[in-house]
């Protein structure tokens, strides 16, 4: 039997990402509750937003209702799909397929948001600024390592599936390992028809540390950089080590 063994990208997969529309998401009360509080800490007079790794975007509505202009970029086709769908009742919003170290505007923006997201490095940061207006502000949701470590929903329970078709048996595997505070996923593909098996692996990027995103905020330009909570208030991310919170920025 021919082996083959390959790195998987998580994203960007049709097969993939229309399975992770299924599970790989906050419950939309979780999504809204999120969206709310956030939207408090936008500055007055913000009024365009850019939402990094928009997913499938159904919390924008809560920004649209309120009359923002948002626009969502992510590097699913199947997400962006999602998203224009969802939203098309909303003249000011606007999905394209994009990756953030590929962005390319000028200060065309009040606010940037990224929510659950996967790394910050300092190119994707230095994209953002420049597409921040001046006095624009960016938040960025942030979490310890130990916060997966108290979750139970469905989302970070572990995964196993087997299907069948034609001779091809797909085993699809995905967990969060919570001695690591890595997110696994693995793929086992039995082509009988063609003698094959394919193995393919990937590891979600771990958030990096609150101190390394201090640092390249700074080194990008942004200045008041500061960690609140959802309720807005001051967080300790060394002595706090359950919440999410978030980091913000401001040009």
């Amino acid at each position: 039997m021919k082996i083959i063994e390959e790195k998987y990208n998580r994203y960007g997969e049709k097969d993939y990402d229309i399975s992770y529309i299924d599970w790989g998401f906050d419950e939309l009360e979780t999504q809204i509750m999120m969206a709310e509080k956030m939207q408090k800490l936008f500055p007055s007079g913000a009024r365009a937003i850019l939402d990094i790794a928009c997913g499938i975007s159904r919390y924008h509505q809560v920004w649209l209702k309120s009359g923002y202009t948002v626009t969502g970029i992510d590097l699913s086709e199947t997400f962006i799909e999602y998203s224009r769908n969802y939203n098309r009742a909303f003249e000011k919003a606007n999905y394209f397929v994009c990756d953030c170290n590929h962005l390319d505007f000028d200060n065309q923006y009040d606010i940037a948001v990224w929510t659950d997201p996967v790394e910050l490095t300092g190119l994707s940061v230095n994209r953002i600024i420049k597409a921040l207006k001046s006095g624009g502000v960016f938040i960025y949701e942030m979490w310890n390592d130990n916060y997966y470590k108290y979750q139970t929903d469905e989302r970070h329970n572990d995964r196993q599936t087997w299907t069948c078709k034609d001779g091809v048996y797909h085993l699809v595997r995905h967990r969060y390992n919570k001695a690591t505070c890595d997110s696994e996923h693995e793929e086992i593909i039995f082509d009988v028809p063609n003698d094959t098996m394919i193995h393919k692996t990937g590891l979600a990027a771990k958030n990096v540390s609150s101190h390394c995103s201090i640092q390249i905020l700074e080194a990008a330009g942004f200045k008041n950089i500061r960690f609140v909570d959802y309720e807005g208030q001051p967080f300790c991310t060394e002595n706090q080590q359950v919440k999410r919170f978030f980091m913000i920025g401001e040009k």
